[in-house]
C-alpha cells in the first residue's frame, strides 16, 4: 500500500513568488498550511530556526539554542548574505522585533507565522517592522495544483474534482492512497482532526474558542451564510442575549483575520455572504450539526450522505474561487426576486464573468433556466459548469458548457 504524504502536491506559483523576492520576506497563513514544508524543500537556506511557544529556540537538526546564540548566528549569517528561515518567529515578541528594525538589511531573513491576525498587526502602519518585509500569505492549496497532481491518475470527471477540492486542505493528504482513490475514507480518516485544528488556530492568534465562535461555524457550515441569518441562529441556541445582528461584526472580522471563513459581496447590494475557507471545516462542523459526528463512531455510508447532501455547494464555492484567481477579478454572488446566480465575477465593479454550476443530473429545463438566469445581466462571458458535458450543446444558449477537463 502506498501512501502519499504531505505535500507531495507541488505549488509552483508560491514557490516562484518567494523565490523571487529579493528583499526580507514574511510568509503567514494559518496552521496546517504546509508553510513550513514548502520553505524547507523548495527554498533553498543557510539556516533555520524553530520558535516553540515557549520561546524555546531549535535549529534545523532540532538542537535547542539560547537567545544570544541565535542572535549573535543570525546577525553573522546576513552579515554573509545568507538565507535565513525563522518559523514561529512572533513567538520571540518585541525585543526581537525591535532588534530586526535596528539592523542592517544584509542577506534574505524569512520569516514565517501561523498567526494572521498578529502578523498583519506586526506589518502595520503603527509597527516597526513597517516596510522592511514582502508579504506572502499561504492559503490552501490552488484547486490548480491538486487537479494537475491528480492528472496523473485514471479518476472520472465526478471524483476527480471532488477530489481535488477535498486535497486543497494538506492535511487531507496524509490520508490519500494511491491504491484507493476513495474521498469517503479520506474524510472518514481526517474528519475529527479538525475541531484540534481550529483550537490550534484561536490558540496561535491568542484567542478564546468561545461556543459563539464555534456556533458561528455551525450556523455557516449549515447554509445560515448572511449575517442575519447568523444572529438568528446564535440566539435561537441561546449563544448571544439578543438577535442583533450588528453583534456579529467583530466575531466574525476575526473569524477573518485568522483564514477560518472569507467574505463574499452581493453585487450592487452593499451586503455580504460568508463561508468556511476550507471544505474539511464545513463538513465537520455541517456534519456534527445535522449528525452528531463528534460524539459517536461513523461509517463510511453515513459520511457518503454528508457528501452528497453538501458536494453541489462545496464545487459551486470552490469553482467560483478558481476562476476569480485565474482570470484575476473580484469574487461576488448576485441575487434577486426570483433568482440566485452562483458567480459574478467582478471587472473595476461590472460583471465580467456569471457562473451557474449544477453538481448532478442535467435536464433540458435546467438549461432553459440556466439561460434565463444567467440573462440578468451584461457580461463578457456566460458559464455554466457540470459534472460532465459530454453529449451537452450549447450552440443554443447564451452560455458555454464547461467541466472539470477545461480547467
Amino acid at each position: 500500500m502506498s501512501i502519499i504524504h504531505f505535500m507531495i502536491i507541488d505549488r509552483p506559483n508560491e514557490v516562484k513568488r518567494i523565490n523571487g523576492i529579493n528583499k526580507w520576506c514574511l510568509i503567514y497563513g494559518r496552521r496546517k498550511t504546509g508553510k513550513t514544508f514548502l520553505v524547507n524543500n523548495f527554498i533553498e537556506n543557510n539556516e533555520y530556526f524553530f520558535v516553540k511557544t515557549n520561546k524555546n529556540i531549535l535549529t534545523k537538526n532540532g538542537n535547542s539554542i539560547t537567545y544570544e546564540t541565535f542572535i549573535e548566528i543570525l546577525q553573522r549569517s546576513l552579515n554573509n548574505n545568507e538565507t535565513i528561515v525563522i518559523d514561529e518567529f512572533h513567538r520571540l515578541g518585541t525585543d526581537f522585533f525591535d532588534f530586526l528594525h535596528f539592523i542592517k538589511k544584509k542577506g534574505k531573513l524569512i520569516l514565517i507565522s501561523s498567526t494572521l491576525f498578529l502578523s498583519k498587526k506586526l506589518i502595520s502602519e503603527k509597527s516597526a517592522l513597517l516596510g522592511l518585509f514582502a508579504e506572502v500569505p499561504i492559503g490552501l492549496i490552488n484547486l490548480e495544483d491538486t487537479l494537475r497532481f491528480l492528472n496523473n491518475y485514471k479518476i472520472p470527471n465526478k471524483n476527480k474534482l471532488e477530489l481535488a477540492i477535498l486535497l486543497r486542505e494538506p492535511i487531507s493528504i496524509d490520508y490519500f492512497n494511491e491504491s484507493k482513490l476513495d474521498i469517503s475514507r479520506i474524510i472518514l480518516s481526517s474528519i475529527k482532526t479538525i475541531p484540534a485544528l481550529i483550537g490550534e488556530i484561536f490558540l496561535e492568534e491568542e484567542r478564546e474558542l468561545s461556543a459563539t465562535y464555534e456556533g458561528i461555524l455551525r450556523a455557516i457550515a449549515i447554509g445560515k451564510i448572511k449575517m442575519g441569518e447568523i444572529s438568528n441562529y446564535l440566539f435561537s441556541r441561546m449563544l448571544i442575549k439578543k438577535d442583533d445582528s450588528s453583534m456579529m461584526s467583530q466575531y466574525l472580522n476575526n473569524l477573518l483575520s485568522f483564514g477560518i471563513i472569507k467574505k463574499i459581496e452581493i453585487f450592487n447590494k452593499k451586503r455580504f455572504i460568508y463561508k468556511l475557507a476550507s471544505p474539511m471545516t464545513k463538513i465537520f462542523y455541517y456534519g456534527d450539526e445535522k449528525y452528531n459526528i463528534s460524539e459517536r463512531n461513523v461509517n463510511e455510508k453515513e459520511i457518503l450522505t454528508i457528501i452528497n447532501e453538501l458536494m453541489p455547494r462545496i464545487v459551486e464555492d470552490n469553482i467560483r474561487e478558481y476562476f476569480t484567481e485565474k482570470y484575476g477579478l473580484s469574487e461576488s454572488v448576485a441575487e434577486g426576486k426570483d433568482y440566485d446566480i452562483d458567480g459574478c465575477l467582478l471587472k473595476f465593479k461590472k460583471p465580467e464573468i456569471l457562473l451557474e454550476v449544477k453538481w448532478g443530473r442535467i435536464k433540458n429545463e435546467d438549461l432553459i433556466k440556466t439561460n434565463e438566469t444567467l440573462s440578468k445581466y451584461e457580461s463578457k462571458r456566460k458559464i455554466l459548469f457540470v459534472q460532465d458535458k459530454t453529449g451537452m450543446k450549447d450552440s443554443k444558449f447564451n452560455f458555454e458548457i464547461m467541466d472539470v477537463n477545461d480547467l
